[in-house]
C-alpha cells in the first residue's frame, strides 16, 4: 500500500498498483506502535476514496474555474425588460393555449382550472363551513354581574372604567342628510363673475 501510494504521486498509477499486488502487505503503525485493525480499514477506505477523486479530473485545480462561473453582477430591471422585448429567441411568446371557460364563458388556459369558477366554489364553500358551524360564542360572555363576581373576585370594575366602557364621553356625530341636487344652490353667471 505504501509502494502504490508513493508511486501514484510520481504520476504512475497502473505501475503502482500493479506493483502494489506483488509486494507484502505493511501493517501502519504510528511512533513504532500498530494500530487496530478497524482504524487501519478506515484509513484504506479513506485513501481509496482519494485516489477514485484524483481519478475523475473534476477536482484538478484547473478548470474550478470555468465550472463556477457567475455574473458579477444582477442584470437590472430595464436590461432584462429590453432582451425580452428586443427582435430574437428571448422575446416573450404569445399565449397560443387560451380558451374559453365552459362553465362560465370567461377565458383561461387550456389544461388549467378556471381562476373565476375556482373563485365562485371557494367563496362557496366558506360560507357553507360557516353556516354549519354556526355562531361563534364567546365563553362566560352571558354571566350575570353577580356570577362574574364570584368567578372572577379580584376584577372589581371601578365607575371610571364603567364611564369608559359606556363611551357615552365619545362626541356622537351627526348623520350626513341624504344627498339631493335639488338642495344645491345653482350658480348664475353673475357668481361666476364675483
Amino acid at each position: 500500500m505504501a509502494a502504490s501510494l508513493s508511486l501514484k504521486n510520481l504520476g504512475l498509477p497502473l505501475i503502482g498498483e500493479t506493483i502494489s499486488g506483488l509486494l507484502p502487505r505493511v501493517s501502519i503503525t504510528v511512533n513504532g506502535q500498530p494500530i487496530s485493525e478497524r482504524l487501519e480499514e478506515l484509513l484504506r477506505e479513506k485513501l481509496g476514496q482519494q485516489e477514485t477523486q484524483e481519478g475523475s479530473g473534476y477536482g484538478s485545480g484547473l478548470d474550478i474555474g470555468i465550472l463556477n462561473a457567475a455574473p458579477k453582477k444582477k442584470p437590472s430591471y430595464s436590461r432584462t425588460r429590453t432582451n425580452y422585448l428586443s427582435p430574437g429567441t428571448k422575446q416573450i411568446k404569445h399565449m397560443t393555449n387560451l380558451v374559453r371557460c365552459p362553465a362560465c364563458g370567461h377565458v383561461k388556459r387550456s389544461h388549467f382550472m378556471c381562476m373565476h369558477c375556482f373563485g365562485e366554489i371557494k367563496s362557496f364553500l366558506k360560507g357553507k363551513k360557516k353556516a354549519e358551524k354556526g355562531p361563534e360564542i364567546v365563553p362566560q360572555s352571558n354571566l350575570d354581574p353577580i356570577d362574574e363576581a364570584i368567578i372572577y373576585p379580584g376584577k372589581r370594575i371601578s365607575a371610571f372604567e364603567e364611564k369608559v366602557r359606556a363611551k357615552e364621553w365619545v362626541p356622537q356625530r351627526e348623520e350626513p342628510l341624504m344627498f339631493n341636487a335639488e338642495n344645491i344652490a345653482k350658480k348664475t353667471k353673475k357668481d361666476y363673475l364675483k
